[in-house]
C-alpha cells in the first residue's frame, strides 16, 4: 500500500508538471486563433486561455500520473520502474524549483508607469467597440523613456507609443490634421497608418493597420492625462 502511495505521488507530480506546460501551450494556440476575446483572471485572448489550459492540464496530468504510478506499483517489475520514476521525479522537482525561482515580473500598469516616467502619461477616453488595453511595456526597462500601450480585440488593433518629448520630427509626405487644437501628422508606411503629435512634454504616436483614419482621429482627440 505504501509503495502505491509513493509511486502515485511521484507519478502525479511528474505528469502534473508536463500537463501544465502542454495545457498552457495548447491553450495559447486556441486562444490566439479561436477564443481571442475570452477573458479570465484579468487577462484576455491567448494569455487567458493559456492560463485555463495551465490549470486544466496540471489537473489532468496529476490524476493520470497518479493512476499510472499506482499501476506501476502493482507491477511485478515495480522496483525496476521505481528507479526510473525516482530519477524523473527528482528532475521534475529540480526544474520546478528553477522555474519558481525565476518568476516573471508583475504586469506593468499605467499607474506604475506614471510613477516611473519623467513625462506625462496619457490614455484615450474613446476606444472602438470591444477594444481594450492589453499589454503595457517599456521599450527599455532601464531607461524608461518610451512606453508602449497595445490595444486589442481579436488581434492587435492599434498601438499607442508615448515618449519623452525631445526633438519632434515630422515625417515627409505627412498630412496635417487637427487634434483638439494641436497639429498632428498623419502618414502611411506600407499597410500601417501612423498619427504623431505631442501634448505638453509627451510625444504620442498611434500606429495601426486596422483602424480607418476617422477612427484614429477619434481616438487621438479623446486622449487625456492619466489620473
Amino acid at each position: 500500500m505504501m509503495r502505491k502511495i509513493i509511486y502515485g505521488f511521484m507519478g502525479g507530480f511528474i505528469l502534473l508538471e508536463m500537463g501544465l506546460f502542454i495545457g498552457m501551450f495548447i491553450g495559447m494556440v486556441i486562444g490566439g486563433n479561436f477564443l481571442t476575446e475570452f477573458e479570465f483572471a484579468g487577462s484576455i485572448g491567448p494569455e487567458a486561455v493559456g492560463n485555463v489550459g495551465f490549470i486544466v492540464g496540471a489537473a489532468i496530468g496529476a490524476l493520470f500520473g497518479a493512476f499510472l504510478g499506482v499501476k506501476l506499483a502493482g507491477n511485478k517489475d515495480a522496483r525496476v520502474y521505481g528507479k526510473y520514476l525516482v530519477i524523473i521525479f527528482v528532475l521534475s522537482i529540480t526544474s520546478m524549483l528553477v522555474l519558481l525561482s525565476h518568476r516573471p515580473n508583475e504586469r506593468l500598469t499605467l499607474e506604475q508607469a506614471q510613477t516611473e516616467a519623467d513625462f506625462t502619461i496619457y490614455e484615450p477616453a474613446y476606444l472602438p467597440e470591444n477594444v481594450g488595453l492589453g499589454v503595457i511595456e517599456w521599450a527599455d526597462a532601464g531607461v524608461k523613456d518610451t512606453l508602449y500601450l497595445r490595444y486589442s480585440k481579436k488581434t492587435s488593433v492599434f498601438e499607442l507609443t508615448e515618449s519623452k518629448l525631445t526633438e519632434f520630427k515630422i515625417e515627409p509626405n505627412s498630412a496635417e490634421v487637427d487634434i483638439s487644437g494641436t497639429t498632428g501628422y498623419l502618414y502611411k508606411k506600407g499597410n500601417v497608418t501612423y498619427l504623431t503629435w505631442y501634448q505638453n512634454d509627451t510625444e504620442l504616436t498611434i500606429s495601426t493597420g486596422v483602424l480607418s483614419e476617422e477612427e484614429i482621429l477619434k481616438v487621438a482627440r479623446s486622449i487625456k492625462k492619466y489620473e
